[in-house]
């Protein structure tokens, strides 16, 4: 692992260089508390004219794009670069309106450094994930918006918008602050390191599910390319059988209850304890292929949304194997119990049994 101290503006203004936040990443979601917090930091660091440290950037390298730029995944980091990336915008928009607000600047210079990857339209420098990417793109390459905006990036967009549009703002001391960004960054070049720093995640602020840990789990280790295939082909079905909460606690509840079959002596009292259940079963009982767990489980997720009723989930079983072939589900007049009920698992595990679904 190289560790260092970087200016965000140095970071994001590398030549040839990429950010993309991986797909087993939440998405984008600073609220417009975090955005005004950041911009204090950038007026007290303009004041004190030095370093201003706002917290770590971690990345992990992938392989180059199409294109040939070197891109980086970022591990933890992705709120703050977002955020700083959405700063940049308003203030290259700001900048083509105000020529000589900044002397040093112009909007086609900023654009072409910070937002774009060598002035690249075809390649933003910070590519988020697919729910937030769209609205980004929009952003930057003035595109049309997508017919599902992020809200978020929408919403922290506009605010820096109206900070630049007040009487008293400043361009300059906007960019002298900005210049005294700095973050510990640290980039780790091994697959099984940076998944154990992502983990350590779950004990700051925002903790992780574990929908997050599991996905986490399965996808990291993947190339860019795989990581996509399988995010799309599996997991973003599963999330979607459970809207308009993916990947709250009912996907954590259909993972555990999944578990709660496979290998029952997991305690189910924690994240942690599921997760290191999970974690213990795969590595050391499961024989498949990660794409073949995650096949069974987008399958056992179905059975678990139909049976809560959450989703007309009819209109999918022909994309499974275990439902063309023609095995029976667990749907029929049958209602799961909470899964803090002791008799739910043990009845469960008795119906998959005969359930012919390729588990």
């Amino acid at each position: 692992m190289r560790i260092g101290q970087q200016s965000l503006l140095d970071l994001l203004g590398e030549k040839n260089i990429r950010f993309v936040i991986p797909i087993y990443q939440r998405a984008y979601s600073w609220t417009q508390r975090q955005c005004e917090e950041l911009w204090r930091d950038i007026l007290r660091a303009a004041k004190v004219d030095g370093r201003h440290f706002v917290g770590t950037v971690l990345y992990t390298p992938e392989d180059d794009d199409e294109q040939g730029h070197h891109r980086f995944a970022i591990i933890d980091g992705q709120q703050r670069l977002t955020t700083l990336t959405l700063l940049l915008a308003a203030l290259g928009e700001y900048l083509g309106t105000h020529d000589g607000a900044v002397p040093e600047l112009t909007s086609a210079t900023l654009t072409g450094r910070y937002l774009l990857a060598d002035g690249d339209a075809s390649a933003c420098k910070l590519a988020l994930s697919p729910k937030d990417d769209d609205t980004l793109q929009a952003v930057i390459v003035g595109t049309p918006m997508p017919a599902k905006t992020s809200a978020r990036v929408t919403e922290n967009l506009s605010f820096f918008q109206n900070q630049m549009a007040a009487d008293d703002f400043d361009a300059q001391t906007l960019w002298r602050g900005l210049k005294g960004l700095f973050a510990i960054t640290a980039q780790v070049d091994d697959a099984d390191q940076a998944q154990s720093i992502f983990e350590g995640l779950n004990s700051k602020g925002y903790p992780l599910t574990i929908a997050d840990l599991v996905r986490n789990y399965l996808l990291l280790t993947e190339s860019h390319d795989e990581q996509e295939r399988l995010y799309r082909e599996y997991w973003e079905p599963m999330e979607g059988l459970f809207v308009p909460d993916p990947g709250s606690l009912r996907l954590d509840n259909a993972i555990k209850g999944w578990l709660s079959v496979r290998f029952p002596r997991t305690r189910m009292k924690s994240t942690e304890t599921v997760y290191s259940g999970f974690k213990q079963y795969v590595e050391d009982e499961y024989d498949g292929t990660k794409e073949d767990l995650l096949h069974e489980l987008r399958g056992f997720c179905l059975v678990w949304a139909e049976n809560y009723r959450y989703h007309a989930v009819k209109k999918f079983k022909s994309s499974y194997d275990w439902a063309r072939n023609g095995a029976p589900t667990l749907t029929a007049n049958y209602k799961l119990k909470p899964a803090s009920n002791p008799e739910y698992a043990e009845r469960v595990r008795k119906e998959l049994k005969s359930v012919d679904t390729n588990m």
